[in-house]
């Protein structure tokens, strides 16, 4: 396919932003907590290291060689290995997750919210399964398991109730072996990791400039064992980061490079996918949003200008709400933000499913997600400029004033189009005659359809038994 993306972005712009970034690196740095096997992976590579303070300064010449190094091609595994994904998208466009860390589940029935339980999200992987714009998929924050293994137990419920990716978002240094250790089941062991990356890993900054830790552990032991880092950069433009948008990129571009530079000092050739997923500060209330027009501007600039600058994997949020219900506002600030980042060349839209600032799912609300996110994929894929797509012949013998319904060509082409599930296309007549049901009614009767289905995506249970070992060890020592 053909086609030029939307950019904020010209040439001599990304040159002057790369510029700086790399200069903010290189004078000011960041701060890491102490953590003396990174402090002396980086410093062997070259990275200026005070280790008294933690403050940590990349050379524009190791950032670069870190930057080369750093694959732009790799492989997203899942347990069912034809469900893999290979990065970039070969297509050219992107692919989809559903949301992450949620604790809110809003009722499919009665639309009512309450605390998500680990069979809501078995409930969620399977209808995830079902849907085909989502390819991967997060855990959601189960409150029927212990606070202190509550990321363990909700990986090992998912990788037993899918066979797609899974992004892992580790809630505490002591989970982190232990995430690793399941997928490694999935995965067949830990050397397997490497050519078949069942889970990929978070770690974020701590904006402005500084590194938990917990999450310098992520990266180090997330390296060591070939698994893809999702190097997340979390800023609020006017609070934890400049409110101008140009300096909120900056600053989130230098925090992702500067874990991508721990991830290679680990192991070089470390995937890195690149997540500047960038909120605002509502002034008036204090409040962090991703759906304003400051966000969606700063989230689509930051990837645009990575993917120009530095040739990285992008992830953002490609769908999502700050309000927390399924209508109008909703749906128009999910359509505005999944366009601007299809557009803006995201290889990895994330958030399907979730309200009020990520904080809650609905599995309706992810139904017409899925929906969504085949038309923007539609949009923002191209055009193909052959013969057949020119319809150069069917033209040429056509007549002036003739019509093109009968001929052979519209026959061959006319399930191309986007076939809408849930949207609806009525004239005013049959809206009138049949009043037929709203969009959420349809969608609703489309999640009891998938539910209805026998889950054929479910492990072994020689498989879950396995799981089973390392949740259980894991709450014998994490918890007490």
């Amino acid at each position: 396919m053909e086609g030029t993306l939307f950019s904020f972005f010209n040439k001599d712009n990304v040159t002057l932003m790369r510029d700086k970034v790399f200069t903010l690196l290189e004078d000011q740095g960041v701060i890491l907590d102490q953590h003396d096997e990174m402090f002396e992976r980086l410093s062997d590579a070259g990275v200026n290291v005070d280790k008294a303070t933690g403050m940590v300064r990349f050379p524009r010449p190791v950032m670069e060689r870190f930057i080369d190094q750093t694959p732009k091609r790799f492989l997203l595994g899942a347990r069912n290995t034809k469900k893999a994904l290979p990065l970039p998208r070969p297509d050219g466009t992107f692919y989809a997750r559903t949301n992450t860390g949620a604790h809110g589940w809003i009722e499919p029935e009665t639309n009512d919210y309450r605390k998500v339980t680990t069979t809501d999200l078995a409930n969620w992987g399977h209808l995830a399964n079902e849907l085909d714009e989502i390819n991967f998929i997060p855990y959601l924050f189960c409150h029927d398991v212990p606070v202190q293994t509550a990321d363990i137990h909700a990986l090992s419920t998912l990788l037993k109730h899918t066979d797609k990716h899974i992004w892992v978002q580790p809630y505490s240094e002591a989970s982190v072996e232990y995430l690793i250790k399941l997928g490694a089941v999935i995965a067949g062991g830990v050397e397997n990791l490497k050519d078949n990356p069942v889970i990929s890993m978070i770690a974020c900054s701590l904006t402005p400039r500084t590194f938990k830790h917990m999450d310098i552990e992520i990266i180090f032991q997330t390296s060591k064992q070939h698994i893809p880092v999702q190097a997340c950069s979390l800023p609020g433009a006017g609070a934890t980061a400049p409110v101008t948008l140009p300096g909120v990129i900056l600053l989130a571009t230098a925090e992702i490079l500067a874990i991508l530079a721990m991830a290679q000092a680990t192991r070089p050739e470390t995937p890195v996918v690149a997540c500047p997923i960038i909120f605002s500060t509502d002034m008036r209330t204090g409040m962090n949003l991703q759906a304003s027009v400051e966000s969606l501007k700063a989230a689509s600039g930051a990837v645009q200008f990575i993917k120009q600058a530095f040739g990285l994997p992008t992830h953002n949020y490609g769908l999502g709400s700050d309000t927390p219900n399924i209508g109008i506002q909703s749906m128009s600030e999910r359509s505005m933000l999944s366009m601007l980042m299809g557009l803006s060349g995201s290889d990895i839209l994330g958030g399907a499913g979730q309200l009020e600032v990520a904080t809650a799912v609905s599995p309706i609300q992810l139904i017409l997600d899925n929906e969504l996110l085949c038309m923007v994929r539609s949009i923002s894929g191209g055009l193909n400029f052959d013969d057949e797509n020119l319809a150069w012949e069917v033209i040429l013998k056509t007549k002036p004033g003739d019509q093109f319904l009968t001929s052979d060509h519209t026959l061959q082409h006319c399930r191309d189009a986007h076939m809408p599930q849930n949207f609806m296309r009525f004239s005013r007549d049959n809206w009138e005659n049949q009043r037929p049901k709203s969009i959420v009614e349809r969608a609703l009767e489309n999640y009891h359809h998938i539910m209805g289905k026998d889950n054929e995506s479910l492990a072994s249970r020689e498989v879950s038994a396995e799981l089973d070992k390392i949740v259980t060890a894991a709450d014998e020592k994490v918890t007490t």
